[in-house]
């Protein structure tokens, strides 16, 4: 599972907790099971989305950017969230295998 990056001296400010994982379909169907809301927000890249169409781009020509949007994985993020609920959440991601 790969978490955000920050940079030293440099502090988060999130609006989305997003993590990257090949399993993020697996990790998802975990979270569900276990009342754990979370979300896919760009389940397709930029280059292939249909108001792009135009500039002829098709599948495998941005690899970094079609792995990403099959990875990356928001998890639940807001203000009351208890340690505790952050814990559940952590540990339910890292159960998947």
């Amino acid at each position: 599972v790969r978490t955000p990056c920050i940079r030293p001296g440099a502090e988060a400010v999130y609006h989305l907790y997003v993590i990257r994982d090949p399993r993020r379909d697996r990790i998802r169907e975990r979270l569900e099971a276990e009342g754990i809301p979370s979300g896919v927000y760009y389940p397709t890249p930029l280059h292939l989305q249909p108001c792009y169409r135009s500039l002829g781009y098709r599948g495998g020509e941005c690899p970094v950017a079609e792995r990403s949007a099959k990875e990356v994985l928001a998890l639940p993020l807001y203000p009351e969230m208890t340690a505790a609920q952050v814990r559940r959440v952590a540990e339910s991601v890292l159960r998947v295998r």
